[in-house]
């Protein structure tokens, strides 16, 4: 049923309406599946996973929030300093602030930008990997097969 749905309103709308229902589960699910319409995509999976995370972490803000918000300094970051600067800095546990916490409360660990260094082991530094997988396996989020 939710991938049935197809625009970011209908998603948006089947959350409002879950909610309402006490309905979590399927809250979640048209979370995620909201996300995935917003994601970009990139060939590089490191770009594509930066973007996909801030789509996830603007949408949670907009639950949150009751409106909508950009991670403005987040996106400052990465016009700065670049996305690869960026989730060093958060596998070290620098300059992260509560979108991390965010994610992972909605159930979007796999949205984290400490996922994208986790499953993209071979482009980040092995001390960078070895503190997002620590992160993510201390709340229980799991990698894919391989990763």
């Amino acid at each position: 049923m939710i991938d049935r749905l197809k625009t970011v309103q209908e998603c948006r709308n089947l959350m409002t309406n879950a909610t309402r229902l006490g309905r979590d589960d399927l809250r979640r699910a048209a979370l995620r599946r909201c996300v995935e319409l917003q994601a970009p995509t990139d060939p590089d999976p490191v770009i594509g996973g930066f973007g996909a995370m801030l789509a996830a972490l603007e949408e949670v803000f907009r639950l949150r929030y009751g409106r909508a918000l950009k991670a403005n300094r987040t996106r400052a970051k990465a016009k700065d300093d670049g996305i690869m600067k960026v989730l060093i800095d958060w596998a070290a546990g620098h300059g992260q602030g509560t979108g991390f916490e965010m994610l992972i409360e909605e159930g979007l660990g796999d949205y984290t930008g400490e996922y994208v260094v986790a499953v993209n082991a071979k482009r980040f530094a092995a001390d960078a990997v070895i503190a997002t997988r620590g992160k993510l396996a201390a709340r229980g989020i799991s990698l894919p097969p391989g990763a």
